[in-house]
């Protein structure tokens, strides 16, 4: 039996032992050719980066080069550490300057990567920055801005139980699913492309979002689930009248001085996938953290409202939490807004997404941690107490 390729898609044409399909693109190598090279996979949508300058990320005295991480199986040093957690990039900025910029596997400071879930953090702080405009209200359910939803289990959801991933839902299983991607979620990767659609699964977003059954009361417990978030970017969709792309771009990316076009992957219809399909450089990953750090502002511009960046290290429900699926690999944190409440010393909140993509911001030590990975495995990830030893090793360092 032959071994199994060390990279992915190589020559032209590509040697058929690392060609990416739906069968592999779940594993490494090809998981990672997949997340760096997403446009080629699938369908996508430009965010446009806006007519610039780029904000200014200035440098910084670099970390200290002894920085140890306590690993579940002992002390590992930074440098191993990325190694293990298939770390395709990192930056991380202390009082707003770059302190460690690093890549590896092919990645750039120019390459777009996926974000995967991270995009559910976008999308919440673009909402907060409808609702300070006066676009929309966060306590109106989801069928006031979209009649479709009557009757449908997120219809009478309010938004701001959508951005909390308090929704009572029920996700039916898909048949037929590899084990490695879990058969849960209604149908994502169908719809995207990524795997062959079934018989019966959802076509695209809106049937997704109009599929989901409900169970429970919404409000009453934490539910993470992708149709949330869709069913938050349909409404901010019908608002305002234009696409999500066209609102990120105008609302945060351009304001931000982000320095490259951002992309969303894109059903049949044109609509994106809110809840994990932005891609988009390292670098602008870490000016949107800097700003939230910043209550909101970046370079002398307010862009996200302070009452919403204000609110994120207070986290959420930890209660709700505790009942709820992460509470093992995630003690003691909560859920609000669209990001991860860790309520430790540093005051730190996050935004997470499957295969290693994170966005850890600890305001009490001025810090921003930045990184995209290839680490294969369900969310929440095996490794998720040594991605958290990470970023503890780094706000020690710091601090």
């Amino acid at each position: 039996m032959n071994a199994s390729p060390s990279s992915a898609m190589c020559g032209f044409p590509p040697d058929l032992q690392t060609v990416v399909h739906a069968n592999n693109w779940f594993e490494l190598p090809f998981l990672r050719w997949t997340l760096l090279h997403r446009s080629r996979m699938v369908r996508t949508a430009p965010v446009w980066c806006g007519p610039g300058p780029a904000s200014i990320l200035p440098p910084g005295p670099a970390l200290p080069s002894e920085i140890m991480v306590h690993a579940q199986h002992g002390m590992r040093t930074l440098d191993l550490t990325l190694e293990t957690l298939d770390i395709d990039g990192i930056v991380v900025l202390h009082h707003g300057k770059v302190v460690l910029e690093r890549y590896f596997h092919g990645m750039t400071p120019q390459t777009q990567h996926a974000s995967a879930s991270v995009s559910k953090s976008y999308l919440t702080a673009l909402a907060a920055v409808l609702q300070a405009e006066g676009a929309i209200d966060l306590h109106r359910r989801a069928e006031h801005y979209v009649p479709e939803l009557r009757g449908c289990a997120l219809g009478d959801a309010t938004l701001q139980q959508l951005m909390d991933m308090q929704a009572a839902l029920e996700a039916p299983p898909l048949p037929g699913r590899d084990a490695r991607l879990g058969s849960n979620d209604g149908g994502i990767y169908e719809i995207i492309g990524l795997m062959p659609l079934q018989e019966g699964s959802p076509r695209d977003f809106y049937e997704f979002v109009r599929r989901k059954q409900k169970a429970g009361t919404h409000g009453q417990l934490f539910h993470y689930d992708n149709a949330t978030p869709e069913a938050l970017a349909w409404v901010l969709k019908r608002v305002c009248g234009v696409s999500l792309a066209e609102l990120l771009s105008s609302r945060i990316v351009a304001p931000l001085g982000c320095e490259r076009d951002a992309s969303y992957t894109v059903d049949m219809t044109g609509a994106e996938f809110a809840s994990g399909g932005l891609s988009l450089t390292l670098r602008d990953l870490a000016r949107f953290g800097e700003a939230l750090r910043c209550h909101g502002s970046l370079d002398g511009k307010q862009v996200i409202p302070p009452s919403f960046a204000v609110a994120l290290p207070e986290g959420g429900d930890r209660g709700l939490f505790a009942e709820g699926r992460f509470a093992r690999s995630m003690p003691g944190w909560s859920y609000a807004n669209g990001f991860y409440g860790l309520h430790d010393e540093f005051g730190a909140f996050m935004a997470s997404g499957r295969y290693g993509q994170r966005l850890f911001v600890a305001p009490r030590s001025a810090l921003v941690i930045a990184h995209f990975a290839s680490s294969p495995g369900s969310f929440p990830h095996p490794a998720e107490m040594e991605f958290i030893a990470l970023h503890r090793a780094i706000a020690q360092a710091v601090s």
